[in-house]
Formats: C-alpha cells, sequence, structure tokens
C-alpha cells in the first residue's frame, strides 16, 4: 500500500527479500503509485546479465557470503535465463549473513516466522505464509541479510534470479484470466518497468483444466497433486503423473492442452512467462 506521501510501505512480507525495494502479493498484483521509488529504475538488457556484473557490495560489519555459498541455499538450476536457489531451514536454525545483488522473485511453500536481519538496520520480524510469492530489485540495491527461523515450520520456498530476457519487453499481451488462472505478476516488478509476468494456476480435485502456454517459462509446483495430461498436439493421455509440492521446471517449449487433476487436493502452480 501507499502512504499519503506516495512512499511505498513495507509489508511484513516484504522485509524477507530485502526491506527495501520489495512488494508481497498474495496472488494479486498491485501496482506501484507514479510516485513509488521503484518507477526511478530503468530498464537496461545489460543489467539482466547480472552475473557478469559485480556492483560495490554493501558495506558489512561482519563476515558474509555470496548467496550461492551459504549452507541453507542451493543452487539447482542455472541457464541462460534464470537461476533456481532453493532455500529450505527448519524452526531454530538460521542462515549466515549473505549477499543478494541479482533480481529475484519468491516462491514459498511453508509457513513459519522468520527474523530478518539486514546489516546496518534493526531486526524485523514477520510470518510467513505458503502460497505466498515476492520479488526485489537486488541488481541496482544489493543486500547483506541473515534470516533466523523463529516459528514452528520449515523456512522453505525458491529464490529465481532473472539472469536474461530475449526482448526489452512482452510482445504478447498477458493470458486471459479465468476461474483457474490469475495473474499475480504483470511483468512490471522488476525496476518497476518490464519484469517477468507470473501467473497462478489452480485446478481442484476432480477438476480439469483448459491451459496454454505460448512462451518460454519456469513452472513451479506450489501444492502438488496426481495429474493426467492430455496434448492439444498429441491426443495420448498421459497416464496420472504426481507433481510435488516444491518441485520445478523449465521448458522452452509451448504447450496446449487440459489438466485433469485425480488427486484429493488442489493442485497449485505458479507458472513464469519470460519475454
Amino acid at each position: 500500500m501507499v502512504n499519503s506521501n506516495g512512499k511505498l510501505i513495507a509489508t511484513a512480507a516484504a522485509s524477507f527479500a530485502a526491506g527495501i525495494a520489495f512488494r508481497s502479493f498474495a496472488w494479486t498484483f498491485f501496482s506501484p503509485s507514479k510516485s513509488s521509488s521503484n518507477l526511478k529504475h530503468s530498464l537496461d538488457l545489460k543489467r539482466w546479465n547480472a552475473r557478469a556484473l559485480d556492483p560495490n557490495p554493501p558495506k558489512a560489519t561482519e563476515n558474509w557470503v555470496e548467496v550461492y555459498d551459504e549452507p541453507f541455499h542451493f543452487v539447482e538450476m542455472d541457464n541462460k535465463f534464470c537461476r533456481v536457489i532453493r532455500f529450505r531451514f527448519p524452526a531454530g536454525e538460521r542462515t549466515l549473513y549473505h549477499r543478494h545483488k541479482v533480481d529475484s522473485f519468491f516462491v514459498f511453500f511453508s509457513s513459519t516466522r522468520v527474523r530478518n536481519e539486514k546489516q546496518g538496520e534493526k531486526p524485523v520480524e514477520f510470518d510467513i505464509a505458503a502460497g505466498g510469492a515476492a520479488d526485489a530489485c537486488y541488481c541496482t540495491e544489493p543486500i547483506i541479510h541473515r534470516i533466523s527461523n523463529i516459528g514452528n515450520g520449515w523456512m522453505h520456498g525458491l529464490d529465481i534470479e532473472i539472469k536474461s530476457v530475449d526482448q526489452k519487453e512482452y510482445k504478447r499481451p498477458c493470458l486471459q484470466e479465468s476461474d483457474n488462472l490469475k495473474i499475480i505478476c504483470k511483468g512490471k516488478t522488476m525496476h518497476g518497468k518490464h519484469g517477468i509476468r507470473v501467473y497462478r494456476v489452480s485446478v481442484a480435485p476432480g477438476k480439469s483444466a483448459y491451459l496454454s502456454f505460448p512462451f518460454k517459462r519456469l513452472e513451479m509446483c506450489q501444492q502438488g497433486s496426481l495429474l493426467s495430461v492430455k496434448s492439444s498436439s498429441d491426443e495420448t493421455e498421459k497416464e496420472s503423473i504426481p507433481r510435488l509440492t516444491g518441485s520445478y521446471c523449465w521448458s522452452d517449449d509451448t504447450f496446449e492442452g487440459t489438466v485433469e487433476n485425480r488427486g484429493d487436493k488442489d493442485y497449485i502452480l505458479f507458472v513464469a512467462e519470460w519475454h
């Protein structure tokens, strides 16, 4: 939300990624006001190749490591477009101080309460909810922080670093929303301008959904179930496929077809569209 002075008011979840230039969204994308400081960021494709850049790190008062070297963060996939880092640690554990320097969006698979300690600032405590998502502009504002899990559940989710995009902006409109598909990020989160679109797909038990993804994408399973998938290009129905919570996959291929949920709980999927 935005206060009367036009300044972005950080929510509790916003404190997780940075305490700066960070917003959370619970399945609804809220555009910043024109006076939001996020609008100062301009898109330069060179900035998206963030690993080739090494901005001056923030001044640190204690030792720190890059996020890739933090023991509770695991780099699981690294391609031309994105880097997927899984963070997962139980209640009572705390990360090392670590640095983020690449624009990212986050998804959370479990609920807990955390303490965020950003160097040079007062610690902040807040709740993390399973199914939440957020983004942060780390290319222009890298941070060093550590996270303590002070709740009762696991701290588990994905940090997806955006390494590159093919085009400066999207050439196609957003997918149309439906009962099964909602837009949670319209591609204007990173740098306050053009970023990565993110959709939320949900299919109830015993129900089917017709889906079409004509783009490169990262699919992230927020809540798994047992699925049957039939592609329009291949009428052969695939056998029931278990999709596990916390799993993900990158796809360069388009998809158009029907997904049937044969499990006993909702199937929930994040889909990030690259351009």
